[in-house]
């Protein structure tokens, strides 16, 4: 009972948050290149996983207001980042959900720099909801924004996780969770297009580009799931968009990703579905 409650728990805030995004889901066939089976099926949802950013150009807030006439906001953003392959080595097959709450600082000199200090309860569990993460992170991020023609955005900082982690009933228990985490986000757009004629044309951008790295020390869990304190995990997705809502994408993944930092090494191929 309390996995289907979780489960309905997200497609909720999945629809909850798809007002604030431009990208919705992907899904695909993976060639993993660990495990020999080659046919393995994807699905990914990535809301608003960049701290103190979003997908699109120009960027969606569930909630992004000033504080007076400071250079000062404060932002909420709902988050929800959902990687599932039928193998364990294809994705990290992981369910996030997290609540960021933050400020932000938009420098006047350079106008292209912006400081975000953030926290967020996150929830994060494999697909089978047996085994999960439960914590809080605080964190802190400095984000490079030149937004032209074209969008490039770099964004890294440091953010600490504390919290617990229980088991599936194979295992028994729980225990407590920390992770220290150095993360650098790239996402580039470009490729402007024009959708519709007159009055009613819209522009975009065919090319969207997101890269994550991920630097991780797991300072304390069960030594069984993560016998390695020191893990880095890379993704990097490529999303052609050859009509505003619908696009070719292309996923990388390597690594170890929570929750249960299976060793992943996979390249999927699919469709983006997006809104405009």
């Amino acid at each position: 009972m309390k996995k289907y409650l979780t489960f309905i728990t997200i497609i909720f805030l999945t629809a909850f948050v798809c007002r604030g995004q431009e990208r919705l889901f992907s899904i695909g066939f993976t060639k993993n290149y660990i495990s020999k089976d080659s046919t393995n099926l994807s699905l990914t949802l990535d809301l608003n996983r960049i701290p103190g950013s979003t997908e699109k150009a120009g960027g969606y807030f569930f909630v992004n207001e000033v504080i007076g006439k400071s250079q000062w906001g404060w932002y909420l953003k709902p988050t929800i980042d959902v990687n599932i392959g039928s193998g364990t080595t294809t994705a990290p097959n992981n369910i996030s959900v997290g609540v960021p709450i933050g400020l932000a600082y938009d420098f006047k000199k350079p106008k292209v720099l912006s400081l975000y200090i953030e926290g967020s309860p996150d929830f994060v569990a494999d697909k089978t909801f047996d085994n999960y993460l439960l914590y809080f992170t605080a964190g802190s991020y400095l984000k490079f924004e030149y937004n032209k023609s074209w969008l490039l955005n770099i964004t890294s900082g440091l953010s600490l996780s504390n919290g617990k982690r229980s088991y599936s009933s194979k295992i028994k228990g729980s225990n407590g969770y920390g992770r220290f985490t150095v993360p650098v986000f790239i996402k580039l757009n470009f490729w402007n297009a024009t959708f519709g004629s007159g009055a009613d044309a819209k522009s975009y951008k065919r090319m969207n580009i997101t890269n994550t790295f991920k630097f991780s020390n797991v300072y304390k869990d069960n030594t069984t799931i993560t016998p390695d304190e020191s893990l880095f995990y890379f993704s990097s997705k490529l999303d052609f968009y050859f009509i505003p809502r619908l696009a070719f994408s292309m996923t990388y993944n390597s690594g170890n990703e929570e929750p249960l930092f299976k060793k992943v090494k996979s390249l999927s191929f699919g469709l983006t579905l997006a809104r405009f």
